[in-house]
């Protein structure tokens, strides 16, 4: 019974670390903290057992989903030069296959895109408003710039250049800091 114990921890520990989902990472995390449990019980360390159980597979768990909490909404700002903003923006058949492609980047990042067309200008998005990328769009290019804190964007980038349409470029600025 052991050693099929401490093989299930090993099991568990493994497939922890090597998901992709990170909320199926919190489920085998909570798994195997109970497993834990059970061979410190099989130990006859009672006062450990319930430690980690409590530890573990609560406090630990509960964290870790306020953790990914924070990081579910990837905020696009979409600056829309001169006029007012419609819907008329979106369905433009280039925003669609862009907006399509980002909505396709987050989902299988497990995260939940919110955009925002807006007409404010760049500066002023980037002082006032929390984002995680703010794209411009220019006659022959977009622009996309990153949020300093956005710890996607190098894999943004290389998905956007990989799957695209091809005939805008592609610049993106990653923006610094300001620490005032």
């Amino acid at each position: 019974m052991e050693k099929i114990a401490l093989i299930l921890c090993v099991i568990f520990a493994v497939v922890t670390i090597q998901t992709q989902k990170l909320r199926r990472a919190v489920i085998y995390l909570g798994v195997f903290s109970l497993s834990i449990s059970f061979v410190y019980t099989l130990y006859n360390a009672l006062d450990v057992a319930i430690a980690e159980a409590v530890i573990g597979s609560t406090l630990a768990t509960i964290l870790f989903l306020v953790a990914l909490q924070k990081y579910l909404v990837f905020t696009i700002y979409y600056h829309v030069e001169k006029g007012e903003v419609d819907d008329g923006h979106y369905k433009k058949r280039d925003k669609q296959r862009l907006m399509k492609q980002l909505e396709i980047f987050c989902a299988k990042q497990e995260l939940e895109p919110q955009v925002i067309f807006t007409t404010e200008s760049i500066d002023h998005i980037m002082k006032n408003h929390q984002y995680a990328i703010i794209i411009e769009e220019l006659e022959t290019r977009l622009r996309i710039y990153g949020h300093p804190e956005n710890y996607k964007l190098d894999q943004l980038e290389t998905y956007l250049i990989n799957y695209i349409h091809q005939n805008k470029s592609y610049e993106f600025i990653h923006v610094k800091e300001v620490i005032e």
